[in-house]
């Protein structure tokens, strides 16, 4: 459902998705789509106040697409030579992360739409985007070690980015510079 809310003369449009959430939850999505997601029993009139109490972050951050190039990433390997890569360094960071005493994770492959890459640590797998194709060898080294300290940390705790910080210690910076990666 689309809705609007008007904030200093501006029309902040947003797509209300109705979910079991216990917190109302607002993105703006790369492309500059704002999305709420909320609970059934969370009133219209609260979650259109929610957005006006936003409203300045929201207007801030679609601006912030508008101003992107909008050019479409090329690819940096061919398939080959990204499954290379990624084997590569998952074996580096597996063989770093000894002391943790973690299985040998199965790694897969996939196309998603939303993360750079998913860990089960319940089933030791770790899920790797396929649109890393697209991204710097710093950025797939910096996503295999936030997976792989899933298998240390299955959260996104402080004991997780310390554990990430040792084997990556610009972290932030490249996490950062993702954003910008246009796919």
């Amino acid at each position: 459902m689309i809705r609007e809310v008007e904030y200093n003369g501006q029309i902040i449009k947003y797509e209300l998705i109705r979910k079991r959430v216990k917190n109302i939850n607002l993105r703006v999505r790369t492309d500059g789509t704002v999305t709420v997601s909320a609970n059934q029993r969370v009133s219209m009139k609260y979650i259109d106040s929610f957005v006006l109490s936003k409203a300045e972050f929201v207007i801030k951050a679609v601006e912030s697409c508008k101003n992107r190039i909008e050019t479409k990433s090329e690819s940096r390997y061919t398939s080959d030579e990204f499954l290379e890569l990624a084997e590569k360094y998952c074996n580096e960071v597996y063989n770093s992360f000894t002391e943790y005493k973690i299985d040998r994770p199965r790694i897969k492959f996939k196309k998603m739409k939303s993360r750079w890459g998913s860990c089960n640590f319940v089933k030791c797998v770790i899920t790797l985007n396929t649109n890393l194709i697209y991204c710097t060898e710093e950025m797939i080294y910096y996503v295999i070690v936030h997976e792989f300290s899933h298998l240390v940390v299955p959260n996104h705790s402080k004991d997780f980015y310390k554990v990430v910080e040792r084997f990556c210690p610009d972290y932030k910076r490249i996490r950062k510079a993702m954003g910008d990666v246009i796919i």
